[in-house]
């Protein structure tokens, strides 16, 4: 009887120290529309677009980030561009409460199962209604099938929104907020640098990051989508801006491009070709390939990106950009204890 109630005990000691499962919640809809409406940016608490391109033309504010769509013709030159996504996404994540001492920081114990078509949206009817071969109004259409190579890339990480509620995180998931991007890319060194933008935002208490594609008006552009469904033009690379304020109020720049190759395959539709050696590594594959990944390659001056993009970010964030010695150069070094949530690959450092 002894043996029995020791083990009973230690059965329930060793459940007892186990985590607790997350609350999983599942993103509603409203005939295809978010049924979630969130309190604007400031009733948040949010300064959005504090560092966002000055190019802010049809704006929205979606609570948690704002976003700029790509227009019918966004370079002026008479010809219809129609990306079909955004032409950058702006937000600022703050960072979680800090739990003292030596202990980790912990993103909250919730999750969500995403809506299976993301979200409807008004502002992008241009996209059938200027094109007539376009006789499928989904662009979830254009996504179907191909997961395992391009995926729906969130410029907001849906995961960053959940700081702030589940109905947040799941109204992230809206094309103002996605561009396609190869899913290796995505599910690796794009989502390592979501980690640390996380971790960055804990050990400073705020972080602003704007993202967007670059298209080369040198390249052709290549798109998802089969007859009848909304072409969506993939980017030849995408950027990633990350600022922050020191002690003095000026802000820290680091400015990143994720180049994205690409090709026809045999099949006529376009495939990423980048490989493991230009760092896509997948994080569930970091430890069987012994991957480290290492984002100073990618850093670029903020000038040259705006030149790329046409973009025009404010004074403040340029000069700060241009007078830092070491802004294409190095990251900075955040300890081990800020980075919260499931780091991708388990790095929680930067080389």
């Amino acid at each position: 009887m002894y043996f029995k109630n020791s083990i009973c005990s230690l059965v329930l000691l060793v459940a007892s120290s186990l985590p607790a499962a997350a609350e999983k919640f599942t993103c509603g809809s409203d005939q295809g529309f978010s049924p979630y409406a969130l309190p604007d940016a400031a009733t948040l608490g949010f300064d959005h677009l504090k560092y966002a391109p000055l190019d802010r033309e049809g704006v929205r504010d979606y609570g948690v980030f704002a976003s700029r769509f790509d227009g019918p013709d966004d370079d002026g030159d008479g010809i219809l561009d129609m990306r079909a996504g955004p032409v950058w996404v702006s937000y600022e994540l703050k960072g979680l409460a800090d739990p003292g001492g030596d202990l980790s920081f912990k993103e909250p114990d919730i999750s969500i199962n995403r809506p299976g078509d993301w979200y409807k949206s008004t502002g992008y009817d241009f996209l059938w209604t200027q094109n007539p071969a376009v006789t499928k109004r989904r662009i979830d259409n254009s996504y179907d099938g191909i997961g395992s190579i391009w995926n729906r890339g969130h410029l907001m990480m849906a995961d960053h929104a959940q700081r702030v509620s589940w109905e947040a995180s799941c109204n992230t998931h809206i094309y103002w907020n996605a561009v396609p991007q190869a899913a290796a890319m995505n599910q690796g060194p794009w989502l390592h640098i979501e980690s640390y933008v996380a971790a960055l935002s804990n050990r400073y208490g705020a972080v602003w990051t704007i993202a967007g594609p670059i298209y080369d008006p040198d390249t052709p552009i290549l798109a998802i989508g089969d007859e009848g469904e909304i072409p969506v033009s993939i980017p030849h690379a995408l950027f990633k801006v990350i600022v922050m304020e020191g002690p003095d109020g000026v802000p820290l720049v680091r400015a990143f491009r994720f180049d994205q190759p690409a090709e026809l395959g045999a099949n006529g539709k376009p495939r990423p070709t980048a490989t493991a050696a230009a760092g896509w590594v997948k994080c569930n594959q970091v430890k069987k390939k012994q991957h480290v990944y290492d984002h100073k390659s990618r850093l670029v001056a903020l000038s040259d990106l705006m030149q790329k993009t046409g973009l025009t970010f404010p004074d403040a964030l340029v000069t700060a950009a241009a007078a830092d010695p070491e802004a294409t150069s190095s990251l900075w070094s955040v300890d081990t204890r800020y980075w919260s949530g499931a780091v991708c690959g388990g790095q929680k450092y930067v080389p």
